[in-house]
Order: structure tokens, then sequence, then C-alpha cells
């Protein structure tokens, strides 16, 4: 895996993996939505390679499920361009961890998405602050609480109005 061939990253970096559109990733002639999201969480394994991440949770027996996932396809992909997506964590609570994504080429967003994951150890939830500290990786980033209240609200309405 090249993710651990490259530097290591800390909390509050950002994983950049460039990738191709090839033809098994199209639908007729653009993209398909199942293979961006694949890309996608390309990104987020390249990122908890590079934190340090996978090795611990392979020792303690810890996994990663996400939670939701909310993506927004802006502009389509079409066979062989190249493009880069973009990971980061912008947000931890004690509970959850938030992730954005941005899949761009040539300056231009083509696709955003925001993932909202935790770490558990079978049924148990593991506090976010106990993964930060056993990697060294610095201060929990808190940034856009208001971008994770309203996400929270429209994952709520969105359970209530779906969820008999």
């Amino acid at each position: 895996m090249s993710a651990k061939r490259k530097s290591k990253l800390q909390i509050t970096d950002e994983s950049t993996i460039d990738f191709t559109v090839w033809p098994t990733d199209i639908d007729v002639s653009i993209m398909n939505h199942a293979s961006l999201m694949t890309v996608m969480e390309m990104g987020r394994i390249d990122f908890i390679v590079r934190s340090g991440f996978l090795k611990l949770a392979r020792q303690k027996k810890w996994y990663f499920p996400s939670a939701s996932v909310s993506a927004q396809f802006i502009r389509p992909l079409k066979m062989f361009q190249r493009a880069t997506v973009r990971t980061r964590v912008f947000h931890m609570s004690d509970k959850w961890i938030y992730i954005e994504q941005k899949v761009e080429r040539g300056g231009k967003v083509m696709a955003i998405c925001l993932v909202k994951s935790t770490v558990k150890k079978g049924r148990e939830f593991v506090n976010t602050q106990e993964i930060v500290e056993a990697l060294q990786l610095g201060k929990l980033p808190s940034e856009g609480n208001e971008l994770v209240e309203a996400y929270e609200k429209e994952s709520l309405l969105l359970s209530k109005k779906l969820i008999p």
C-alpha cells in the first residue's frame, strides 16, 4: 500500500490521493457515484494508515464504522481525467469523528463528502481523546461547529421521516 511509504500525518493534516478515471469507473460517459465513493473511501484509508491509527486499531481490536455519509456530486469526471481526493478530520467529539473530503480537478471542486464515523471495540464506543493521546496527534480538532450542528439536525430529520 502506498500510504505506508508516505509521510506520517497529524490529526489536523490533510491526506491527498491522485487518481485517474478508468473505463471501469464510468456509466456511459462519466464517473459513476459508486466509483467516486470508492475513491473517497481510499482517501479515508490513506489517512488512517498515515496517522498510525490502523496499526493501533489492529493492536487494540478496534474497528471504525461510518455512521453516515453525505455526498454532493457537483461536476462530472470523464474517462481518463485525473483528479485528487483531499481528506481531513475537521471535528471530533468524545464519540464522533467528522471527516471532510473534496474531489478536485484543475482547481475546481468536483464532489464533496462529509463522513461521520466512530471507533468501537465490540459494542462499546472508544473515546476519541484516547485515540488522539495514544497516537500523540495533538489536540482534538473542533472547527466547523456550525456545520456539524446543521449536519446532525438534517440527519435527525431524515431519520424521523424515513424510519418508521
